[in-house]
């Protein structure tokens, strides 16, 4: 590790102000030395004291873009288990694929479940122990739980799989209320936990447990406001359903996320417009956020071994239906995440660009508008004068009450 104690020893020296300057210190002090390589960062934060150069480990932090809404996001995984009410077509994981439902088994987190049995308390652990070796603060951490139903396993299932996450965050091993109760002055706090769920399992009990267990926001898969496109999909769901749902979760007083999967079987570029126009417009919907996953012909799903005449959208179709979302997203909804994390390896028809937010937006620019979601307006994105900031109040009707924000 001579050579990143030698380019941590200038880096102090010289004390950089941005990313850019730290990368021409390193590339200058390789020059000099003959390295064979340049150090990574990651090196270089093992040679430092984060907490008595803060600034520094900051500029030196591995994917800054993870952590830059003050938030450290942790997903486990779940184990493989069937849904309640089979398998929608356009799915394409579960036991019989050895992989989560709804995952193919190649995605990230999804790999990362397997290599640890899919055991909550070692994935917590594996996540935070890559964090910190990135230059990443662990001290408020949202817990993401992902692998379909989770409302749906068993409550034994359940209760252990969150023992053991609260097992690494508190450091020792407590049962759930008790370690829920602890969390509050431990090293690592959770700040949010997020569980994934079907309209159609958002009961008063399950809404009663999900509160009991901590949960700060729950995820529920609307992905079109069609009665006949879910009929065909075998998704078995019904848009009242949805409405029950949604009504449900706030009262409970949970963040709802809707999942939305733009260009399904059935569905046109108009119609999803549509749709998403009535999430805003209607006072049975207006979730809180939302997930864009533009269907994809994916290996292994029903839909796959028979698509007849389906063609998914491509990349320049879906990013001008995502742009078509933003110019109408209200400022208080965030818009969390657009397409899954799908390798492209699986993906047999659709979106193979993984930037698709990107194309959106440049769609977006193109047409001379700009977003004004959550996401797309966090200070980080550009130096704001607090002088000219204003407070501002947003009234706004949903599920027969009154939200502001």
């Amino acid at each position: 590790m001579i050579e990143a104690e030698l380019v941590v020893n200038r880096l102090l020296e010289k004390k950089p102000k941005t990313r850019q300057e730290v990368q021409l210190i390193k590339l200058e002090v390789a020059k000099e030395q003959k390295f064979s390589m340049v150090p990574p960062n990651n090196q270089l934060l093992a040679q430092i004291d984060s907490a008595e150069e803060p600034e520094l480990a900051k500029l030196l932090r591995v994917k800054p873009m993870r952590t830059s809404a003050g938030v450290t996001p942790v997903a486990i995984m779940t184990s493989p288990a069937s849904c309640p009410h089979g398998t929608c077509t356009y799915c394409p994981g579960g036991p019989s694929n050895e992989s989560p439902q709804s995952y193919t088994g190649h995605e990230p987190a999804a790999r990362r479940g397997k290599r640890h049995n899919y055991n909550s308390r070692s994935q917590v652990d594996a996540r935070l122990e890559q964090y910190v070796r990135n230059g990443h603060p662990t001290d408020k951490i949202e817990i993401i739980i992902m692998g379909g139903t989770f409302t749906a396993r068993t409550p034994d299932y359940q209760d252990e799989f969150l023992t053991g996450a609260f097992e690494t965050l508190n450091g020792e091993r407590l049962p759930l209320d008790e370690a829920l109760h602890r969390n509050g002055n431990a090293k690592h706090k959770c700040v949010g936990l997020t569980m994934e769920t079907r309209p159609t399992e958002c009961t008063p009990w399950s809404v009663f447990q999900m509160r009991k267990q901590g949960a700060t926001r729950v995820e529920i898969g609307v992905q079109c406001l069609d009665d006949g496109v879910h009929d065909k999909l075998n998704r078995q769901q019904k848009v009242e359903d949805v409405i029950k749902a949604t009504k449900l979760l706030k009262e409970a007083g949970f963040k709802v996320v809707y999942h939305m999967m733009p260009g399904l079987p059935g569905m046109t570029p108009e119609t999803d417009v549509r749709d998403f126009k009535r999430l805003f417009e209607e006072e049975d919907f207006q979730p809180d956020m939302l997930k864009l996953y533009p269907t994809l012909l994916v290996k292994g799903s029903p839909l796959s071994r028979n698509p007849g005449d389906f063609v998914p959208y491509d990349t320049e179709t879906a990013a001008n239906v995502v742009a078509d979302l933003k110019e109408i997203v209200p400022p208080y909804v965030r818009i969390q995440r657009i397409q899954r994390d799908i390798p492209k390896p699986q993906i047999i028809a659709g979106v193979m660009n993984s930037n698709l937010r990107q194309y959106a937006r440049k769609e977006l620019k193109r047409r001379g508008k700009k977003c004004k979601c959550i996401n797309c307006r966090e200070l980080w994105r550009a130096w704001i004068d607090p002088s000219t900031a204003e407070l501002k109040e947003i009234e706004y009707k949903s599920s027969g009450g009154t939200e502001y924000f």
